[in-house]
């Protein structure tokens, strides 16, 4: 899926809408500024707004609603819930809203524990080093860490995994909600037009090495688990792009691991 409105316009709408507060603009939309000419002007689906608090975020969709941006309707109860109860433990709160085409998706993102608090720390828990680019909404300034993360490449041709998640990637350590999604992302983005040469070596290592030591460990469910990963491995490289993104739509939808090998086979 593609947005309909170019990225050029969505961006700077959602700039507009949130300047000034501690909130960054990152994700595909921005990846599409800088890549327009490889990918086109609506390789993105939302515009992401990282937010650095809980009370930013809750500022944040306040600030937009009073501009005429409606909640989705399958968020409408998460925000009623936040008003009421708060947040929860998990790693990512999300809330989804629209206006006049452009989507705009606000983030509460922990990493290693704590929220994402600057532009460069946002930047960083990515996985795709294209998404090296952001937004700081204070200052409206748009900033490339694509230089520092790799030094080495050209920022314009292909990029691996950013190095964090390389790291842990090309290891095998990789958690099951990671492995079992990255290939819906990384189906993705090849269908946006991006190069994604160096990312698919990292996946391919990353899953043969993970799929190696749950089928080692034994035990029903890492068996299938490591059985799965086999199988998404297979696929990646021989670039079977309709298989992956069947399995990338099933796997959204089911939780068990019988189910979801049979969707991918």
């Amino acid at each position: 899926m593609s947005s309909l409105v170019p990225a050029v316009k969505a961006v700077g709408e959602a700039l507009k809408a949130v300047a000034g507060l501690p909130v960054f603009i990152a994700g595909s939309s921005v990846a599409c500024l800088v890549h327009e000419d490889v990918v086109g002007s609506n390789a993105f689906d939302d515009v992401d707004v990282f937010c650095a608090s809980q009370n930013s975020l809750i500022a944040t969709v306040q600030l937009l609603l009073s501009q005429g941006y409606t909640i989705e309707p399958r968020h409408q109860r998460v925000w009623a819930r936040w008003l009421e109860f708060g947040f929860n433990k998990w790693h990512t709160n999300s809330l989804k809203l629209s206006k006049g085409g452009i989507e705009i998706n606000c983030v509460y993102k922990l990493v290693d524990g704590h929220p994402t608090t600057s532009l460069s720390q946002v930047l960083e828990s990515f996985d795709f080093g294209l998404l090296g680019v952001g937004i700081d909404a204070r200052d409206g300034v748009l900033r490339d860490l694509r230089p520092f993360l790799f030094p080495n490449l050209n920022k314009s041709g292909p990029l691996p995994l950013l190095p964090v998640r390389q790291t842990n990637w090309r290891n095998g350590f990789i958690s099951q909600y990671q492995g079992l999604r990255e290939v819906g992302r990384y189906v993705k983005y090849v269908d946006y037009g991006y190069d994604l040469s160096l990312v698919k070596d990292d996946l391919l290592t990353g899953y043969k090495s993970v799929a190696s030591y749950m089928i080692d460990r034994g035990g029903d469910e890492k068996l299938k688990l490591g059985a799965i990963y086999e199988s998404l491995a297979m696929r990646i490289e021989d670039d079977d792009l309709d298989a992956l993104r069947e399995a990338a739509k099933e796997i959204l939808f089911l939780d068990d691991l019988d189910a979801i090998m049979e969707a991918i086979d």
